[in-house]
């Protein structure tokens, strides 16, 4: 099938009347996943009792089979989570961090994980090291080496982006998973922009926590994301919630836990109440809308596009690249120069129809620019014009 944008776009619901270049915060669904979406609520609502009670088991079981061959990893190694936060959030409550325990991190992480880490230290004792990402990033070895001149022998987790929400930069996360290994230390990765943005082949990259979302990259309906958790690290692994899937170990309740799985992991994780588990149903379909338009190709057209739109800007304001190219998918952060970061952007909006978000989290004000399949140049080229205007 065709995959430029002039095909892809229709099959989107984004509206027409906005230039929509923040796919990176919250994705956009095409309309096929979207119907297959509605499909599996329809199918709840018909026979809510027998779909929760029975059908939607083996419904779950199919599709992280779909992802787990997406992904090169154990199915059952898998759950799904409504957001990466949630993920990130069921890790940190897990891990043994004693006082005087520290987690290695850098300064470019997601807030909301951010936020986590930091109460959990305060409240367990334990360190939560912040090593300082000075941009613009030169190349991988100097990224590390800053990176792991703030470890110690008391580092024990090491928690780490993929790909970084506020600048787009990819690290190197294969140079660090294996150093950690080396020094004995676990890695929690924060994968939430990289399923169906750059390859992912989890057993190769061997973490021993990886988090990714659906929603962004892949697609899905809002509310798909996964937890993967290392065979090893699964014995004794508790959810926020214990629910019915839980607690067969305890003589109490063995009669009446209802196993889902012979996996404990994922039958103490699946069921936590009464949710609605359509979005996770999805999966499979947002896979294969990949693949019927070749999503390979897809990606290296957008990615051409953020190069080429990051070189007219930043030749533009005369303002330094934050990092090489190769550090690059689908999504960039450029330096930009403007006086109140917030009126910039609704501008951008109100008076452009331009959906960009406007960062101010570093030293310098910052856009961010991220491409998918419906996007075209003519998009990247409205964005420039207009930025000429501003500037």
């Amino acid at each position: 099938m065709k995959n430029d944008s002039q095909a892809l776009r229709p099959l989107f619901q984004l509206d027409p009347e906005i230039t929509f270049l923040n796919h990176g915060s919250y994705g956009a669904c095409p309309i096929p996943v979207f119907e297959d979406y509605q499909r599996w609520q329809a199918a709840l609502e018909a026979q809510p009792v027998k779909f929760m009670a029975e059908k939607v088991y083996d419904y779950l079981e199919q599709s992280r089979q779909a992802l787990g061959d997406y992904l090169n990893c154990d199915k059952d190694d898998l759950i799904y989570v409504p957001n990466p936060t949630h993920a990130v959030a069921n890790v940190i409550n897990n891990v043994d961090l004693q006082p005087g325990d520290e987690v290695l991190t850098t300064s470019l992480e997601y807030g909301s994980c951010d936020r986590m880490w930091t109460y959990q230290s305060h409240q367990r004792g334990f360190k939560y090291i912040k090593s300082k990402v000075i941009l613009p990033v030169v190349d991988k070895a100097s990224f590390c080496e800053a990176f792991w001149s703030r470890s110690s022998d008391k580092t024990k987790f090491v928690f780490i982006s993929h790909i970084t929400s506020s600048t787009g930069m990819i690290l190197p996360i294969p140079e660090i998973v294996a150093e950690a290994k080396k020094r004995g230390i676990q890695t929690i990765i924060d994968g939430a922009h990289v399923p169906a943005h750059i390859a992912l082949d989890i057993t190769d990259l061997d973490p021993d926590y990886y988090v990714g979302a659906c929603h962004k990259w892949l697609c899905c309906p809002k509310g798909v994301s996964f937890l993967y958790v290392k065979k090893q690290h699964q014995a004794g692994i508790q959810p926020q919630i214990m629910s019915w899937g839980w607690g067969e170990e305890y003589e109490e309740f063995k009669s009446t836990t209802q196993l889902y799985s012979d996996s404990r992991f994922v039958n103490i994780f699946q069921w936590q109440g009464t949710r609605d588990m359509s979005a996770f149903l999805t999966v499979p379909t947002a896979i294969q809308f990949q693949e019927d338009y070749d999503w390979d190709s897809v990606r290296e057209r957008c990615q051409r596009m953020i190069i080429e739109t990051r070189d007219q800007i930043t030749a533009l304001t005369d303002l330094p690249k934050i990092c090489p190219d190769d550090w690059l998918g689908q999504m960039t952060t450029i330096l930009f120069p403007m006086d109140d970061p917030k009126q910039f952007k609704n501008m951008l909006y109100d008076q452009y129809n331009i959906e960009i978000p406007v960062l101010t989290d570093q030293s310098h004000p910052m856009i961010r620019v991220s491409y998918q399949g419906y996007n075209s140049d003519t998009d990247a080229d409205y964005l420039i014009e207009t930025l000429k205007k501003l500037i």
